[in-house]
Order: structure tokens, then sequence, then C-alpha cells
């Protein structure tokens, strides 16, 4: 089953496929992720859901290329070549007919691990250019997960309770519950408790757990990408909910604090990675 896996670390997983969105300027999502999986040894299966000039916050508008024609034929082509993999993160998507192809793809193979990080807005809001339909589509999409991470934001759009920043974690947990299969778990990861911000879940006796790490100061585009590839590359790994998120949350301290020593001149590339990935070679 696969939440006594998760729960209490039982997989042991080699392959992975990522999906989300590619950026050649910024160092956030996909540029993110595979080097954090591949320091974890996955065989990583890289699967742009857009490509962007850059990524969205700071640079102006991009240019984007659409790859809604793309995807199904690689959804053909990697069945046709038998091609499995052990498990699957999914990041920003960005369309509803994306979203529906995903799904579908998803659900015809045969995943030991399904992590969604649901991309749809912050700070209250939808991010510029989603609407209900493309939240609707997002909660077909996490029926199928075992882990979703939303941020506050996320989880009131898909629960539709109000937003308000420091939500009743109780709550707002099992309303997202609801919303997945039996063995599914939630996890809101910006949630702050006192001077710390991190993740929040149930526990196996239903009570609010929480990890968090002294908040740093500054904005810093890309956390949450690297969040989500930290647990779910730790949770295929072996590691259960709860170690996977808390070496999650020390590990992203790291990488800001690095980042914040760094004293970059452009604040709007994504968070330095280096100390983060030397964590993960010693780790056992």
């Amino acid at each position: 089953m696969r939440r006594l896996h998760i729960l209490k670390g039982e997989l042991n997983l080699s392959s992975i496929l990522v999906a989300e969105d590619l950026s050649a300027v910024g160092g956030i999502s996909l540029s993110a992720a595979v080097p954090v999986l591949t320091a974890l040894q996955y065989d990583v299966a890289a699967l742009p859901t857009s490509l962007l000039s850059t990524h969205t916050s700071g640079y102006g508008r991009p240019a984007v290329v659409d790859l809604a024609d793309w995807l199904p034929r690689v959804f053909q082509h990697w069945t046709q070549a038998q091609l499995n993999f052990d498990a699957a993160l999914i990041g920003y998507v960005g369309s509803v007919e994306l979203c529906q192809q995903l799904t579908t793809y998803l659900t015809e193979q045969p995943l030991a691990l399904l992590v969604v990080d649901p991309v749809l807005g912050d700070l209250g809001e939808l991010y510029s250019g989603f609407d209900q339909h493309y939240v609707e589509a997002m909660r077909q999409l996490i029926r199928h997960a075992d882990v979703i991470l939303p941020n506050v934001t996320e989880a009131s759009l898909l629960t539709g309770r109000p937003y308000t920043s420091q939500p009743d974690l109780a709550a707002t947990l099992r309303a997202l519950a609801t919303l997945m299969g039996p063995k599914g778990h939630a996890v809101i990861t910006d949630a702050v408790q006192d001077d710390q911000i991190g993740c929040a879940w149930l526990d196996e006796t239903g009570q609010v757990a929480f990890v968090g790490q002294p908040r740093l100061p500054g904005h810093y585009n890309g956390t949450g990408d690297v969040l989500a590839a930290v647990i779910a590359g730790l949770l295929g790994r072996g590691f259960s909910l709860t170690r996977s998120l808390e070496l999650a949350s020390q590990w992203l301290n790291l990488a800001v604090a690095e980042t914040l020593a760094q004293h970059r001149s452009d604040p709007r590339q994504g968070i330095a990675l280096g100390a983060l990935l030397r964590a993960i070679l010693t780790v056992d």
C-alpha cells in the first residue's frame, strides 16, 4: 500500500519523471529539479511542459513555446518504447489541456509514487493566465497523487476555503485530504509557526505536524521547485514522510542562506544549490 510506504519509508526507486516548465534563464523549475534528483541517484526523465526564455518574475514578458501538441507524441513514443518510470514529480503545467494530458498518461503508468506541486498562485491570487477551469483540472490531477505540496494560497484555491495567510491548518489539511485518494497526503509548504516557516501535514493520528526553519530575509525564486524535488526524491529513496520533510526544510534553509551570503547582483536568479547538493551527497 502506498500510504504505508510513504509514512514508513519503504520505497526504493531508481527512475523518476519530472514534468514542469523549463526556463532558459533563471535557474528554477526543471533547471533546479534535475540536479537535485540526479544527486539523489535517480535516472531522471526531464519533461518540459513549456519552454520560456526566462521565468516570469522580474524579466518582463518571456518568449514562450506551448508544447501541447508535442506532449501527446512524447507519450506515444514512450509507450511504444515501453518506457516506464518508478515515480513522477509534477510541477508547473500551465494549461487545462496539458493538465488533462498528463493526468491521462500518469494514470496509465505503474507508478509507485506520484508527487504533485499544484502550482496555481501565491499571496491569495491565481497566477496570471489561470482561471477556475485550470483549478478544476488540477483537482482532477491531484486525485491520483500520493503527496501534494500546495502553498497556503494553492490550498485555499483547491479547497474553496477563504484565503488567509495563516489558515486553520488542521481544517485546511483535512479539506485537502477529501480531494485525494484514501492513501494520499497533503503537505502545506509555507506554513508559519512563531518565527519559523516550513511544512505542515497530518500525522498518523490525524494531528497537525510541523517542521520548519527560521525565516530568512528576502524573496527567492524557485524555492518551491527545489523543495518539491528534494521531498519527492527522498520519499522515493526510502525516507519516511516526516524525515523527508525534516531534511528538505533543513536543506532549503541551507540553500537560501548560501544565496544570501553570495550578495548576488541579480536577485531574479534562482537560489544557490551548492550547499544543498553537498548535503544530499553526504546523507545516509
